[in-house]
């Protein structure tokens, strides 16, 4: 009789163990689904700022265009040089589109192909940072010379001179500064990526 008891209480222990195991199973899983979720509201709200930003950064520029080429026209630059400038811009306006475009309603869905997705847009902005600053050194180096081309027959030798290396301190100080801007922007987005990236990596190790 008390081996039927202690089999009993076995079978109860065990069984009481069973269910522990799986009320256990069932809040782990919860919980990875609440963390799944956190993530993907994260990545998803780290994306919407990431758009706000560059809508603002588009707007201001596609303002700026207008102005800046009546300016150009209006000081007798080439018509060459004018399309070329806004060419530079459209196509900046273009890869911006292109290499930060993501659904934000389904980022989350599929984690491993979201982070493969924002590593590639890491990648693609880097090789557009290299692709722009090879342009913008092109498109100085055609200002100065539409800048001398213009002036050299109302200036003499001399005025003309002092005003050349005004300039050419103007070019390289307005350089300077818009490669710091263009970098902090740059680093800005980059390392909205990499948090994005960093919290789906971190959740994925979890799992």
């Amino acid at each position: 009789m008390e081996t039927l008891n202690d089999n009993l209480n076995d079978f109860n222990e065990l069984d009481d163990l069973r269910q522990q195991i799986a009320a256990l199973k069932n809040k782990v899983d919860q919980q990875g689904r609440l963390n799944e979720d956190l993530v993907k509201k994260t990545i998803q709200g780290k994306m919407r700022s990431l758009h706000h930003t560059l809508f603002w950064y588009c707007l201001i520029l596609g303002l700026f265009v207008p102005f800046m080429t009546w300016d150009f026209i209006d000081s007798g630059m080439s018509w060459a040089f004018i399309i070329f400038t806004i060419v530079i811009f459209a196509g900046s306006f273009v890869a911006e589109y292109l290499i930060n475009r993501m659904k934000i309603s389904n980022m989350g869905d599929d984690l491993v192909e979201t982070a493969r997705k924002l590593m590639q847009m890491k990648q693609n902005r880097k090789k557009q940072l290299i692709i722009s600053f090879c342009t913008a050194a092109i498109w100085l180096t055609w200002y100065s010379y539409e800048i001398y081309t213009i002036e050299a027959s109302k200036l003499g030798p001399e005025s003309m001179a002092i005003f050349f290396l005004i300039i050419l301190i103007s070019i390289v100080a307005g350089g300077v500064l818009g490669m710091a801007i263009g970098l902090s922007f740059y680093r800005k987005l980059q390392r909205t990526n990499d948090e994005m990236i960093e919290q789906i990596n971190e959740l994925t190790r979890e799992q």
